[in-house]
């Protein structure tokens, strides 16, 4: 498999096992530790987005804004906010999916195939 996935979190742990996970499916993983960062891996143009919200200055939800003007690829938000108003916002910016932490590894590898 040759797919690139972009998993953006400011939480180190998160990112390392995201990312040891999906790559021994196969995946090439990038990744960000905030929203700036997201923004230059964009650049390398990734098959799907793993995107967390709530990072400081800026957050995941203005990421998806900004990056939907130029890229079509699934952007699946990785979230501690469970509240419906929380989730109908991701996917007014663009999200097509979100997934509330914690999660199971299983989960998201279905959701991610799914896409």
């Amino acid at each position: 498999m040759h797919d690139k996935i972009l998993i953006v979190d400011d939480e180190k742990d998160i990112v390392a096992m995201l990312g040891s996970f999906f790559e021994s499916k196969g995946f090439f993983v990038l990744s960000a530790a905030n929203g700036a960062d997201a923004l230059k891996q964009v650049e390398r143009q990734p098959d799907i987005i793993l995107l967390d919200i709530n990072m400081p200055e800026l957050d995941g939800l203005e990421v998806c804004r900004r990056i939907r003007d130029y890229i079509s690829c699934p952007i699946l938000f990785l979230t501690a906010r469970i509240e419906d108003t929380d989730k109908v916002k991701g996917f007014a910016v663009g999200g097509d999916d979100y997934i509330v932490k914690p999660f199971s590894l299983m989960e998201l590898n279905e959701k991610t195939i799914l896409f």
